[in-house]
């Protein structure tokens, strides 16, 4: 909402510079100014806006000194104004006025005024209260038709001599029924008339009709006041602790979480991470809609974008290390990506051809440069002429030292008896620096024991 009150106080101010040479050429056109004239007029709305710009009970759309036009106005006559058209857009389908041969014009409106999901809650609730009576309702209609007074005013203002018709077949249509009649001549006459809710004594409608006046967008009271709107917000958020804030700002936080974990999943094309994604934008939906937040929640939500945060880091350091896109395209790149995807996917994956394959060759040089990382030995250029000199190999292990070893013993014996039928029998033995384990699957022969 701040946002969008700064984007309408920036197009406002940006309005006049556009706007003011087009209307003082306008004054001097229709009154005749001379150049001392038309200085002060321009001085004048300078004056005007700045004044305007700075108030707080000033609430027109656009610049206007509706003192000068007022005294035009006098100066000319009462009748004087009461053809001139103001805020019009363009002529609408080919329409003209009941009373009149006029196009019908579409009037420039104002825009209606955006409201939050808070503000929505609190205006509904507002309306309920009012009631299911007669005089609850009337107020009702009355609350809501701020906009539709408005445009029936900018309608006016764009139409001169126009009918509550006029205004009913723009703005609602299927309130307006045309039927063709028989004149007295036979001709097929084509009429129209408002419909049977509109013709309700004490519609809300005609009431509006009744109280509008003639005045452009330009010059009207504005719907969505963004001054006092963000003065709101701006108070709202000096009240606020900073856990509360932190609270507020948690939404928007996971949106741009959300969205940057799309940006990255999308040069990545993990399956399972774009699958996650999609529940997850689902999930939050679900977990930040209501107004108090579940934190343990939210917590184990914010767990499972790291996960998907950390499968993806994963991927890019395993294609970079299996240089997957560092060359050529070819049967062992094609190899290559398939092992990487099948390490992201599933918990084994089979090197194919052991430690003779491409997979299995870079495997071998990732243990070796880690093995030599963490004792700290050189490479194998910088050792060679010290190894000349000492007259020795001084080779290092390829492979960490094991964390423990593995003894599996397989057989088939027949058992309970010599004269049995071999069954499989398997023992498993691990031997550690601490401990050892062992775990038997022995198998008899039941068929005659």
């Amino acid at each position: 909402m701040l946002n969008c009150c700064i984007e309408r106080r920036r197009r406002r101010d940006e309005a006049p510079s556009g706007m003011g040479g087009s209307r003082q050429r306008e004054h001097k056109a229709s009154c005749g100014q001379g150049p001392s004239s038309a200085a002060a007029t321009s001085s004048n709305q300078a004056k005007s806006w700045d004044s305007w710009s700075d108030s707080e009970d000033e609430f027109f759309e656009c610049l206007s000194d509706q003192e000068d036009t007022e005294s035009l106005r006098s100066e000319r006559g009462p009748d004087s104004g009461k053809g001139k058209a103001e805020g019009r857009l363009h002529p609408y389908n080919d329409l003209t006025l009941l009373n009149s041969m006029e196009p019908l014009y579409v009037p420039v409106t104002q825009e209606p005024a955006p409201m939050t999901e808070d503000q929505l809650e609190e205006q509904s609730e507002v309306l309920a209260k009012l009631g299911t009576s007669a005089e609850g309702s009337h107020l009702r209609a009355r609350m809501q038709s701020a906009c539709l007074v408005s445009d029936m005013e900018s309608f006016k203002a764009a139409n001169p001599g126009c009918v509550l018709e006029d205004f009913v077949r723009w703005y609602s249509p299927r309130d307006y029924e045309e039927k063709y009649e028989v004149d007295e001549k036979g001709n097929k006459v084509l009429t129209g008339e408002l419909s049977a809710r509109m013709k309700i004594p004490g519609n809300m409608w005609a009431e509006a009709w009744e109280i509008s006046r003639v005045t452009p967008a330009r010059r009207q009271r504005r719907l969505f006041d963004d001054t006092k709107e963000a003065e709101k917000i701006l108070h709202y958020l000096t009240m606020q602790k900073p856990g509360d804030l932190a609270r507020h700002l948690l939404p928007c936080l996971l949106h741009a979480a959300l969205l940057k974990l799309q940006q990255e999943e999308s040069v990545e094309k993990i399956p399972s991470v774009e699958k996650n994604i999609q529940q997850a934008i689902t999930q939050a939906n679900l977990l930040l809609h209501s107004g108090s937040y579940d934190y343990k929640k939210l917590e184990d939500f914010i767990n499972q974008l790291v996960v998907m945060e950390t499968v993806i880091t994963r991927a890019r350091s395993l294609k970079d290390k299996f240089a997957v896109d560092k060359g050529e395209p070819g049967e062992a790149t094609e190899e290559l990506k398939k092992f990487v995807s099948s390490l992201l996917e599933e918990p084994e994956v089979v090197v194919t051809g052991a430690g003779q394959g491409l997979t299995g060759r870079i495997i071998h040089r990732l243990f070796l440069n880690a093995q030599r990382a963490a004792l700290l030995v050189p490479g194998d250029d910088d050792l060679e002429p010290e190894r000349k000199k000492a007259g020795e190999s001084g080779k290092t292990s390829d492979f960490p030292s094991p964390a423990g070893r593995e003894i599996i013993l397989r057989t088939y014996v027949p058992r309970p008896a010599p004269y049995s039928k071999a069954l499989p029998q398997r023992l498993f033995c691990v031997l550690m620096k601490e401990e050892f384990r062992l775990a038997g699957a022995f198998s008899s022969d039941t068929s005659f024991f």
